[in-house]
């Protein structure tokens, strides 16, 4: 019988998993946030002011989460093994 088991990542692999996560789940909770928080609105202006406000708050979100993945990611190719001339593993 085969065994189930967790992979072997690297550790740095399991915090770029969870990062992704977990600004997946930051964005869509700001998302659904800013889409409650327009229906309360009485106006037309209120709603353009909530709509503008949402847009940025996703737009910045969604700006962090690219940063992080790109340091996260150079970070990661950067503490990567790679196999030496003589097939061992270079520190």
């Amino acid at each position: 019988m085969r065994s189930r088991r967790i992979p072997r990542w690297r550790l740095l692999t399991w915090v770029i998993l969870a990062f992704n996560l977990g600004m997946l789940l930051w964005l869509v909770v700001a998302l659904d946030a800013a889409g409650e928080s327009g229906e309360r609105c009485g106006g037309e202006l209120c709603r353009d002011a909530v709509d503008l406000g949402s847009s940025t708050a996703a737009w910045l979100v969604i700006f962090l989460w690219l940063a992080g993945v790109v340091l996260l990611g150079v970070a990661w190719f950067l503490t990567h093994r790679t196999e030496g001339p003589h097939g061992r593993h270079r520190r």
